[in-house]
């Protein structure tokens, strides 16, 4: 169901069966590089989105300790296996790619964020 709908929405993404994951581009603007990300997902198994290239600057914020990004927080629903990945993650990482160029020239994350405790944040920088 996922792949279909993904091909459908994005045609740029491919499924690799050996890795259970899709690559593609996504250009969150006119101005801005492809990126080329790999999401993996696996049934009942929290996905896994990665911008493979071009990289990402190590300090960015909203990335977990492994590099992939945090797109959504975990307590809130709002992200379930029930959902489809080119309805929810694909688009929620193409804006999470919008807020990382304004990061990179602003210095500051206009995106949306949720606080965590310090010491226990998933991600590099909260």
């Amino acid at each position: 169901m996922n792949d279909a709908m993904i091909r459908r929405r994005f045609p740029q993404f491919k499924y690799s069966r050996a890795q259970s994951a899709w690559t593609g581009t996504l250009r969150p603007s006119d101005q801005s590089p492809p990126y080329v990300v790999r999401i993996t997902y696996r049934p009942n198994m929290k996905p896994k989105v990665e911008v493979l290239q071009p990289e990402i600057k190590a300090n960015t914020p909203h990335r977990f300790s492994d590099g992939s990004l945090c797109l959504y927080y975990e307590l809130d629903g709002s992200w379930h296996s029930g959902l489809h990945l080119a309805a929810t993650l694909i688009e929620w990482t193409a804006e999470w790619l919008y807020f990382y160029e304004h990061w990179l020239t602003t210095g500051t994350w206009h995106g949306p964020a949720v606080p965590h405790s310090p010491g226990k944040s998933p991600q590099k920088d909260t």
